[in-house]
């Protein structure tokens, strides 16, 4: 079968790092390693142009996309394209979104919604598909049989084990590794070695994805891939990395034996640094660059609120050892909806005593799948599907200030911080690049894009702004959801999974 593998482009009103950093579609290419017999391309909006050509050129039977929440209604778009001029192509959603909502894909011009990793599942979805078998028995999918309705198989796991995942397919992407890039990491390679978290903050999903269950690799099996990679920037993309120390050492040990020379950015808790320095120590001499630090807040009282199970000196502690290291701190930190005047201040104050540089300020965003989304659904300020909002930029619940103010405050709090040259050169070791560089002043561009975006963040909220996140893409004329009611690998499975709806409840989700 010929199999396009497509990511969405990055909506209009998303704020974010879209405009500094463009990684590699590594979903997508796990779910090309085993796809094996197969004609498989990948596609990637952000970097690539002409889809529609490249659609038509390559003409395939299947086409697969996932994202996160606010992509959910580019991936429907493009689905909506492909039925209106190709109603036979096969239309499969997946990724963290549909795992955790499957029923935001409940759209005409979505054939079937992965629930759960993609690497095996898609691939016996193809296998079916292909043999013209049934889908009756594949668990962990969702089949869309009317608007926001869908019909769902038994349950998976999350994943296999995890060393039984195939390498990615970085040669269906390699014509772009030049576009790819992580502020001055360039160009970047992706990797991952944990799906899932051990920690359970309650503003993130990412524990409750994999049922609070953590899948990892071994470390022969992070330096096998390693090994397999020419770049020399590698970004290590788990939600925690510097986290088992007997695992990392033991990788230390392998990327000292194999002698591999790489760069290496990564995330970690403020906590584990602070009490692992000898950890940081030698991983410095192996070249970790730079550490994401989930920071979050600068108080106790705060960090606790989030569920944190950490402290506020260790924020500060950690920062203390990646300078003693040379190493970059990236810290996130997460202003609430409730922030005055006076709390920004605090947190320039931490910014300054600390010298972090690098940080992504992400207003408390409520989340689908998080334990806290239920108590804080009722504040939304947007509809639940102008999904391009929920980017981790956007205030959507009420403020206490006006929301003009609010993000004039956090636009104010990232241009004091990153415009200050002064302190990029005293406080950065991986610096920014020489202002004479043409990839100093793309950082620039990229930077006053974000901050555009920012001043005018509360236009967003406006109906007109409004209902252009919200739209799907144009309805479909002379198609609806009882086209694939008769396809072989569907019928067996929708009639099993509808016999106890009503004669009357069938005639109106076919109408």
């Amino acid at each position: 079968m010929k199999i396009l593998l497509v990511r969405p482009p990055v909506p209009k009103h998303t704020i974010g790092l879209k405009h500094i950093m463009i990684c590699e579609p590594l979903e997508l290419e796990y779910i090309a390693g085993n796809l094996e017999g197969h004609e498989v391309i990948i596609f990637d909006h952000l970097v690539e142009k002409r889809f529609e050509k490249r659609f038509m050129d390559f003409n395939p039977d299947v086409i697969v996309s996932s994202c996160y929440k606010s992509g959910t209604n580019e991936v429907i778009k493009i689905f909506r394209w492909v039925k209106s001029i190709y109603p036979e192509c096969i239309t499969i959603a997946g990724g963290v979104h549909a795992t955790l909502v499957p029923e935001d894909f409940a759209d005409i011009a979505v054939d079937i919604v992965g629930i759960g990793d993609g690497t095996f599942l898609l691939s016996e979805i193809i296998e079916k598909i292909n043999n013209k078998g049934t889908l009756v028995d594949v668990p962990g999918i969702a089949i869309p049989i009317a608007a926001g309705q869908l019909i769902r198989s038994s349950q998976r796991p999350y994943m296999p084990k995890a060393d039984t995942l195939p390498f990615p397919r970085r040669d269906l992407v390699s014509h772009l590794k030049n576009k790819y890039y992580y502020l001055m990491h360039k160009p970047v390679a992706t990797i991952k070695t944990t799906w899932g978290c051990w920690y359970k903050c309650n503003f993130c999903f990412t524990w409750k994805i994999t049922d609070g269950t953590p899948y990892s690799r071994s470390p022969e099996s992070i330096v096998q891939e390693l090994l397999t990679i020419a770049a020399t920037e590698i970004y290590i993309v788990d939600d925690i990395f510097l986290i088992n120390k007997s695992r990392l050492a033991k990788l230390a040990t392998l990327i000292k034996e194999h002698n591999i020379n790489k760069n290496y950015l990564c995330y970690a808790r403020a906590d584990f640094i602070a009490e692992n320095e000898e950890v940081i120590k030698e991983w410095a001499t192996l070249g970790l660059k730079a550490v994401f630090i989930g920071l979050d807040a600068i108080t106790d009282e705060e960090l606790q609120n989030m569920n944190k199970q950490s402290l506020a000196d260790y924020n500060k502690t950690a920062i203390e050892i990646l300078r003693k290291y040379k190493i970059d701190t990236y810290g996130s930190l997460i202003p609430g909806a409730d922030f005055e005047k006076k709390d920004w201040d605090r947190l320039w104050q931490f910014i300054k005593e600390t010298k972090i540089y690098y940080v992504n300020i992400s207003p408390a965003t409520p989340l689908p799948g998080a334990e806290n989304f239920q108590s804080l659904k009722s504040h939304l300020t947007v509809p639940e599907d102008a999904h391009s909002l929920f980017d981790l930029s956007h205030q959507l619940t009420t403020t206490k200030m006006p929301l003009k103010q609010y993000y004039r405050e956090l636009l104010k709090l990232y241009a004091k911080t990153l415009l200050n040259l002064n302190s990029a050169s005293k406080n950065t070791f991986r610096t920014l690049p020489s202002v004479w560089s043409i990839n100093y002043w793309k950082i620039m561009a990229g930077a006053l894009k974000i901050g555009a975006q920012l001043l005018n963040g509360h236009k967003h909220h406006s109906d007109k702004e409004l209902a252009i996140s919200r739209y799907k893409g144009v309805a479909l004329e002379n198609y609806d959801f009882s086209n694939k009611f008769e396809h072989p690998s569907f019928k067996d499975f929708i009639n099993q999974k509808t016999k106890k709806i009503s004669v009357q409840d069938k005639i109106n989700i076919v109408s």
